[in-house]
């Protein structure tokens, strides 16, 4: 994005929450702590597709940098499952999910996520090779198969 009006503009359009420390607890470098009410990732719930079948959900993540591998992103992925199909959608479709972030592909597909779609050379990343393509999965889930009682 280049501004962060532009950011705003896409990640906050629809649903959007932010998960925070509820008490002190330490980050990935064991190092530091985070403090109560410190921000530790937020995820939007959209339709991907719009109109006739905006029936159809997409999320998009960001886990602060210092508390990744800790859980978060797997509570950010069970809570966008309640939180999708109580806004009503009916499936979830994830677009781009890169086969070279292999924490992600795990996680989705440990949390029941379905690969649909394999898409060679979808982006050029940062970090990547110059000229090198990063294959990209598309991800659906069936949000009419998950539990009413399901908790995250």
């Amino acid at each position: 994005f280049e501004s962060v009006d532009d950011w705003r503009g896409y990640f906050l359009s629809h649903s959007a929450f932010v998960v925070r420390a509820t008490n002190n607890g330490m980050d990935s470098s064991k190092k530091d702590s985070s403090r109560s009410g410190e921000i530790l990732g937020c995820f939007y719930v959209k339709p991907n597709y719009p109109g006739r079948c905006s029936h159809v959900c997409n999320g998009g993540f960001i886990t602060a940098p210092r508390f990744r591998r800790l859980g978060v992103g797997r509570l950010m992925g069970r809570v966008f499952l309640r939180a999708a199909k109580d806004l009503g959608y009916k499936s979830s479709y994830f677009n781009l999910v890169f086969k070279s972030n292999v924490g992600s592909v795990l996680m989705w597909e440990s949390l029941g996520f379905e690969r649909v779609a394999v898409l060679e050379n979808a982006a050029a990343l940062e970090g990547m090779e110059e000229g090198e393509l990063d294959t990209a999965y598309g991800y659906r889930y069936d949000l009419e198969k998950l539990p009413d009682n399901y908790r995250p």
